[in-house]
C-alpha cells in the first residue's frame, strides 16, 4: 500500500472515530440533561443505590453503602455535572476537529485531543462505577434470555471510550521544541569557529 492510500485510509478512520466520539458525547449530554430536567436524580440517588446495590460485588457494595449513600447528594451533583462536561467535551472537540481538519493550529488540536482524553477518562470512571453498582458482568456471559441484548450498553460504552482515549493518547507526548535557526556566522562563533 502506498503512502497516499495509507493516508487516505487513516484519515477516514480518524473521521470515523470522531463520529463515534460525537455519538458518545451525545449520549453523555442527553443523560446529564435528562437528570437535570427531571430534577429527581440527586434526591433519589440514595434510594436507587440501596435498591440496586445488592447486585454489586461485595467490595463495591460496601463502598456504596458506607461512602456514596450517606453523601448521595454530593455524588448526585457530581454525576450530573460530570455527564454534562464529558458530553460537552466529546461533542465540542469532535465538531471542532471535524470542521477544522488540516486547518487547526497544532496547539489547538493538541488541546482538543487532551480535553478528549480527559473526558474519556472521566467517562470511563463513571461508566465503570455505574456498571459495578448495577452488578454488571461487563458483557462476558451470555444474555439472561433470548430477548436481552448480547452486550450491554455499559460494556459497549467502555470499549468505545477506550478507543477514543487511545486516539487522544498521542497528544500526551510533548511536542518537540521549536528549533531556532541561527545565522551562519553566529553558528560558527557558537561552535568555536572564526568568521
Amino acid at each position: 500500500m502506498d503512502a497516499a492510500t495509507f493516508g487516505e485510509r487513516s484519515g477516514r478512520a480518524a473521521v470515523g472515530l470522531l463520529l463515534v466520539q460525537l455519538v458518545l458525547g451525545y449520549e453523555w449530554l442527553v443523560s446529564g440533561l435528562t437528570k437535570l430536567v427531571h430534577g429527581d436524580f440527586v434526591s433519589g440517588l440514595a434510594a436507587e443505590l440501596a435498591e440496586i446495590g445488592g447486585r454489586a460485588p461485595g467490595w463495591y457494595r460496601g463502598f456504596l453503602a458506607d461512602t456514596v449513600e450517606p453523601h448521595a447528594a454530593v455524588f448526585g451533583y457530581a454525576v450530573e455535572l460530570g455527564e454534562l462536561l464529558v458530553g460537552l467535551a466529546f461533542v465540542g472537540a469532535a465538531v471542532a476537529l471535524l470542521a477544522g481538519r488540516r486547518r487547526l493550529p497544532a496547539r489547538l488540536e493538541r488541546g482538543l485531543r487532551l480535553a478528549t482524553g480527559a473526558a474519556a477518562l472521566a467517562g470511563l470512571a463513571m461508566v465503570v462505577a455505574f456498571a459495578l453498582a448495577n452488578g454488571s458482568r461487563f458483557g462476558l456471559p451470555l444474555a439472561a434470555d433470548s430477548f436481552d441484548e448480547g452486550v450491554d450498553l455499559d460494556t459497549l460504552m467502555i470499549g468505545l471510550q477506550l478507543a477514543v482515549l487511545a486516539s487522544a493518547a498521542p497528544a500526551l507526548r510533548r511536542p518537540a521544541p521549536a528549533r531556532v535557526r541561527l545565522p551562519h556566522a553566529t553558528r560558527l562563533h557558537a561552535l568555536g569557529g572564526s568568521r
